[in-house]
């Protein structure tokens, strides 16, 4: 040990040895000694938290990378977490031993990402969410297709393990039917929901199972296995229907302690749940002022429209002039806040995408064309472009437009996959969709949200990361960056036209109902009815858009905050380093920083970027001098 000792301090010194001129003025520290030793603890207690994932929980393993996962779908039982749980307080203990002041400025985030990660993990596991949880066991048919849309190297190795997931659905169906003791009925009816997709897609599992197989005894191997694993998913169907329809069940809303926790562990957002909902009900209002301000065009062409007619009718000799006090203009009404209602009249004036056969080739060109754009506007360090454009699974498909499919942890030939749910159906529905999921200023936000400069590009500028900052980054920064990207889009006038910046602001506006919404729910200011009532009477959503928002929020407690202030986050950021650098600021600079930084707790964000630009400003100062 000690000699293991000797070596890793005498490396991470010959690491931080300078030329001769620039060694001669620094004197020894024993104090580095210190640092190198809890940075090695901290390493030791990360590498103890991934053996823990891949002992117990191989559906995150596989999502944090880890091949060796990808076959094996969670134990769901009291046991397995009675012992998964005594495991991560063991490596809890562990990581509180840490001393943050000891550790260096790098890891410093690092820690509060393991820390947070790790106190999430325990928390989960303390709800008993294998009793109370039916989104639990739905999540398995997530994990069936993590393992279909991997990137692998072996065909033949994913096919191994996309079999052995899907043939371990049977006993995922049995510990639910086993386990579940009377949860809540609305969180039953999403489970319900997800079992009743899995269902209806089941046969794309089966047949990318057998592409390329053409031994009959393999393949009806294959078609058994998975009408075995169909009858499973039928089987939870029904048992989540049924607990979907009892009456007096738990209440789904976490309640503001528990809502708290998950806003800490998960989202490391450190407000409280009282304080955020006044900020949110501001950013709120400020989204109504924006969503008004982009509709006036649209209601000053309804309005010229009325006045040529009206013109058309005074000019026709036919007709009688209107009186005089008929012609005069009305004073201006006071301002009244917009509704949905307001957005989706306006909406229904743009112009759909092109005939769904060319939709993914024109989408891979304007992505090119976008990321030419923000490289000669000197905003973002060019990027070589290396995603691809694919359907969506039917699964995702029936619920959502697309899906991006990041890396999965600490793979270093990344997923970049964008799948778009194309168009179905006969040609009046086709037209239906291709108006809803991808008119021109929705195909524009997607784009930049999700590619150039969102979350594709924050993906292939985070390669050079810490492994704790790749396997468990903040979701807040992450989901903070991509709204960052669209209105950066904007901003550098990517986002242009009248339409595109309505859409920008509905989505904008969307969002903050989001997660106003979440945060009075989820601390049972709200019911599920006042909720509703908000949106839909008070709001002007449509029953179906204000039913979908409902879902996400309470299937994903805080993440629809996270955005919110994931973005607020980035802008003040953005702002200090503006002011501070005067007129030597740089746009691409500061994004070059904020990549270099990765996704780490938005609050650790500001600190970070100003260690970052003072390392390279140190070592641009040696360069100058040799």
């Amino acid at each position: 040990m000690k000699k293991h000792l000797f070596c890793t301090i005498l490396t991470g010194l010959c690491a931080l040895m300078l030329p001769a001129q620039a060694a001669a003025q620094e004197a020894f520290d024993f104090e580095s000694i210190d640092t190198l030793i809890e940075d090695n603890r901290l390493t030791d207690a990360a590498n103890r938290y991934a053996s823990v994932m891949l002992s117990f929980f191989p559906e995150q393993a596989t999502r944090l990378g880890y091949s060796s996962a990808n076959s094996k779908l969670n134990d769901r039982s009291a046991q397995t977490d009675a012992q998964a749980l005594n495991a991560l307080r063991s490596v809890k203990e562990m990581v509180d031993e840490i001393k943050p002041s000891q550790l260096s400025a790098a890891n410093q985030a690092d820690l509060q990402l393991l820390q947070a990660a790790l106190d999430n993990d325990i928390w989960q596991l303390e709800q008993n969410r294998i009793e109370n949880n039916p989104l639990y066991y739905a999540e398995a048919f997530d994990a069936v297709y993590d393992v279909m849309l991997k990137k692998m190297t072996s065909s033949a190795q994913q096919k191994a393990d996309l079999a052995a997931r899907v043939n371990a659905l049977p006993g995922v169906a049995a510990q639910a039917q086993k386990n579940l003791v009377q949860p809540s009925a609305y969180l039953s009816q999403q489970a319900m929901e997800k079992a009743y997709y899995a269902y209806l897609a089941f046969d794309e599992i089966t047949d990318f199972l057998l592409q390329g197989v053409e031994d009959e005894v393999s393949i009806a191997q294959y078609q058994k296995n998975a009408q075995t694993a169909k009858h499973a998913i039928k089987q939870m169907f029904d048992l989540f229907k049924q607990f979907s329809q009892a009456e007096n069940t738990p209440d789904f809303r976490l309640g503001e302690e528990n809502y708290k926790q998950v806003l800490k562990n998960r989202y490391h957002i450190t407000q409280k749940p009282a304080k955020l909902a006044k900020s949110l009900e501001k950013n709120f209002r400020s989204a109504q002022e924006q969503l008004a301000l982009a509709l006036e065009p649209f209601a000053l062409e309804t309005a010229e429209e009325e006045v040529t007619v009206v013109d058309d009718l005074n000019t026709d000799p036919t007709v009688q002039a209107l009186p005089e006090e008929k012609k005069k203009k009305t004073k201006k009404a006071d301002y009244v806040p917009p509704t949905a209602q307001d957005f989706y009249k306006a909406a229904r004036q743009i112009p759909a995408a092109p005939a769904s056969g060319k939709l993914t080739d024109v989408l891979a060109q304007d992505a090119s064309e976008l990321a030419a754009f923000f490289s000669q506007d000197g905003t973002l360090m060019p990027v070589h472009l290396r995603f691809s454009i694919k359907p969506l699974p039917a699964f995702y498909a029936y619920t959502q437009p697309y899906l991006f499919v990041p890396p999965f942890g600490h793979q270093y030939a990344p997923t970049t996959d964008l799948l778009l749910r194309l168009p179905s159906g006969n040609k009046l529905a086709r037209q239906e969709q291709l108006q809803r999921d991808f008119n021109i200023p929705t195909i524009k936000l997607l784009l930049c949200g999700e590619l150039i400069p969102g979350r594709y590009y924050q993906a292939v500028s985070g390669s050079q990361l810490s492994a704790i900052r790749r396997l468990y980054p903040s979701a807040t920064t992450a989901n903070g960056w991509s709204a960052y990207a669209q209105q950066l889009a904007s901003q550098r006038g990517y986002i242009a036209t009248e339409q595109e910046g309505l859409f920008l602001a509905w989505l904008q506006y969307r969002r903050a109902a989001a997660a106003l919404v979440d945060v009075r729910l989820q601390t049972k200011e709200f019911s599920y009815a006042d909720a509703l009532n908000f949106l839909v009477n008070e709001n002007g959503f449509t029953q179906e858009d204000a039913e979908a928002l409902l879902k996400e929020v309470t299937s994903h407690p805080g993440e629809a905050v996270s955005y919110v202030y994931g973005l607020n986050a980035l802008q003040t950021t953005y702002e200090h380093f503006a002011k501070k650098s005067g007129k030597s600021f740089s746009p691409a600079n500061f994004h070059a920083l904020v990549m270099q930084a990765g996704n780490i707790p938005p609050d650790c964000l500001e600190e970070d970027l100003q260690r970052l630009d003072q390392k390279a400003r140190q070592k641009e100062n040696q360069q100058a001098l040799f």
